[in-house]
């Protein structure tokens, strides 16, 4: 039962890190959207005339309280990919008999979504029950999967950079 745990939680994971997913060109990202620059050209000549300029400033979601942060975090896998600090470190024991974790670098584009949506009722799952405890701090927060009797532990941590939230490391100690 406990290989079956560890092989379903390693199957999970690598699933979760192993596809490459691109972008589609319908789909817009917070590199791209940054990277508007404001534009003051005039619309049109009756806009040179009337010396009018359009501007275009995207909000970057940012100040927001980790709460509403996380809920959006959870369910957009544009936003979430965009609010990961790449290369990702994750940490976990290739086996139980380990002494340290492997480090292994996840860059950008090599990650997949994460669905959190579903944390909320993993207590109420058959198999691979897991609680969610969030360790609130003032620059980081450690959001934590703890199984109930199956061995599983992964703690995402997310710090505060530039008033934005974002994912910087996964540590699995799940067995």
């Amino acid at each position: 039962m406990k290989i079956n745990l560890t092989l379903l939680g390693f199957c999970i994971l690598l699933g979760v890190f192993s596809c490459k997913r691109e972008l589609r060109n319908k789909e817009a990202s917070l590199d791209t959207i940054e990277s508007i620059v404001l534009d003051t050209e005039p619309v049109s000549d009756k806009h040179k005339e009337d010396g009018a300029a359009k501007a275009i400033e995207m909000d970057k979601d940012c100040g927001e309280i980790f709460d509403a942060f996380f809920e959006r975090f959870a369910k957009d896998s544009i936003f979430q990919r965009n609010r990961v600090k790449y290369p990702l470190e994750w940490f976990y024991y290739k086996d139980v008999t380990d002494k340290a974790p492997t480090m292994e670098i996840v860059e950008y584009g090599s990650s997949n979504y994460v669905d959190f949506t579903k944390d909320k009722e993993a207590f109420n799952n058959e198999y691979d029950k897991y609680e969610v405890e969030i360790e609130k701090k003032e620059n980081h927060n450690l959001y934590k999967l703890l199984g109930i009797d199956n061995g599983i532990h992964v703690t995402y941590k997310f710090n505060l950079i530039d008033g934005c939230w974002y994912l910087v490391e996964i540590l699995d100690e799940s067995t």
